[in-house]
């Protein structure tokens, strides 16, 4: 589950001045007194003008807009989904001059055209060993496919063993934020990695383009995507692989990496014609408890000690908490009488401590904070929602992975509520393993931290991929 800022991906524009526009145009934010760099790539393709941001200094790079319009100055990037987007004016020559919103919160973001030594000096993303590299023992297939009513068109590569009959196939569903087929992460193709090696070890697999990245489009009402509307697009992609008479159809199971892992036992909870569930850093107790978790991670790494992490922390869940009993407007009301209980009951150390005044803390104005989790509906969603609900349900065989130094779905706790779920659920098949050393990518690590995903050079510890390969194969269909 990555923990992304900010972001912008392949925009659509139109209007005459666009042409002059294209380049790379550098700019930067100040947050909580840091200035981020943020890159911005206009290029004109035939008659479609495509947009990227990139945020070198957070990793960030490639998540999908929704809408971009340029006419005649004026450019304007949405990126709906998360109520957020960018309002320029171009001056014709080398400077826009612009703001940068996300929900209510409004920055400068000043952009200059980016010069040739500038651009020489980006910072180039390291080659990763496990990479793949033709060429391939394997058969691969670029495919592509429409939902039911048409309103969704999905890119997708399928890989397929050679020289084997009635082998098992695998869809690879992602984890949070818009992704390419490949999970390309700092450099890591993560999902291809995967691919490679379970295809090449007799399992075919589909991997697809997140809505709004690759050949995938982003579809009608891109601010109401949810996890929920996210299974019914690995739906289409399971329905697709059936209608093909190259697959073995009782053979056709689901891998999903963190939010991928909520989204598998939802579909395979509808469908009992999922032949197994891998889940891989799956969150089970819940989105108020993982971003709670997360959020006391991100306080004791700036110092702050256990007490005031723990009062946070207490605070923090049971707000999130309110988000599925109540709507927007009641909101307020919850918040402003949790915090004063809160705050009654902590002590003046505690409170200094997490700079929480009358209406603040750490920094933040405590409504506005809560509004801007609740106006965005996949977090919504993703606070409110039970994934025990759908784990419950399970009787296909399944597999629950995580590394033990995971720091963003903690390992001991997702896996004991998963195991509690499916035998709660009568599952006979089923494995559970807490894998050592191991991180959220399932990379070998020293911490666990998302600081290092970019410095190992290992993209999936092999150790871990053969636990997937040797689970799949040894099922009795």
């Amino acid at each position: 589950m990555k923990s992304l800022s900010f972001f912008i991906s392949i925009l659509f524009a139109t209007g005459s001045m666009a042409q002059g526009i294209s380049g790379k145009w550098q700019g930067y934010l100040t947050v909580g007194g840091n200035k981020i760099r943020f890159i911005m790539n206009l290029s004109k393709n035939a008659d479609i003008y495509q947009s990227s941001f990139d945020s070198p200094d957070q990793k960030v790079f490639g998540i999908a807009a929704s809408k971009t319009t340029v006419v005649q100055d004026s450019v304007h990037s949405e990126i709906a989904v998360m109520r957020a987007g960018y309002n320029g004016k171009w001056d014709g020559k080398d400077s826009i001059t612009g703001n940068y919103y996300q929900g209510p919160t409004v920055m400068t973001l000043n952009m200059k055209r980016m010069t040739e030594t500038e651009m020489a000096s980006l910072p180039k993303d390291k080659v990763r060993p496990q990479t793949p590299k033709p060429p391939f023992n394997y058969d691969s297939e670029e495919v592509e496919y429409d939902n039911a009513d048409k309103t969704v068109h999905y890119g997708a590569t399928l890989t397929k063993p050679r020289g084997i009959k009635n082998f098992p196939t695998v869809i690879i569903i992602s984890g949070s934020g818009s992704q390419d087929r490949d999970g390309t992460i700092l450099g890591h193709k993560l999902y291809w990695v995967l691919a490679d090696y379970l295809t090449n070890h007799g399992i075919a697999v589909l991997r697809v383009d997140d809505r709004g990245m690759g050949k995938s489009t982003i579809g009608n009402d891109p601010e109401k995507l949810t996890s929920q509307v996210f299974s019914t697009d690995v739906e289409t992609s399971f329905n697709y692989l059936l209608s093909r008479n190259d697959l073995d159809k009782k053979k056709i199971g689901l891998i999903g990496h963190s939010e991928g892992g909520i989204i598998a036992p939802m579909v395979a909870a509808r469908r009992k014609d999922i032949a197994f569930v891998i889940l891989w850093g799956a969150s089970a107790v819940g989105g108020a408890e993982i971003n709670t978790q997360q959020n006391a991670y991100s306080l004791r790494k700036a110092k702050i000690d256990s007490v005031a992490v723990d009062a946070f922390a207490q605070l923090h869940k049971r707000i999130l908490d309110q988000f599925s009993m109540v709507t927007k407007e009641g909101l307020d009301n919850k918040v402003t009488a949790i915090y004063a209980e809160w705050k009654a009951t902590q002590s003046k150390e505690t409170l200094a401590k997490l700079y929480a005044t009358d209406n603040a803390i750490i920094g933040q104005d405590i409504r506005k904070m809560y509004h801007s989790l609740y106006d965005l509906a996949w977090m919504r969603y993703f606070i409110s929602y039970n994934p025990l609900t759908d784990l419950r349900k399970l009787t296909c065989p399944v597999l629950a992975i995580n590394g033990m130094k995971d720091t963003q779905v903690d390992a001991t706790t997702n896996l004991a509520a998963i195991k509690e779920a499916l035998t709660r659920a009568g599952n006979k098949h089923y494995e559970i393993k807490a894998l050592p050393s191991l991180n959220h990518l399932l990379q070998t690590a020293n911490t666990g931290d998302l600081s290092e995903y970019e410095n190992i050079d290992e993209t999936i510890a092999p150790s871990a991929m053969d636990v997937m390969v040797r689970w799949v194969l040894d099922i009795r269909y």
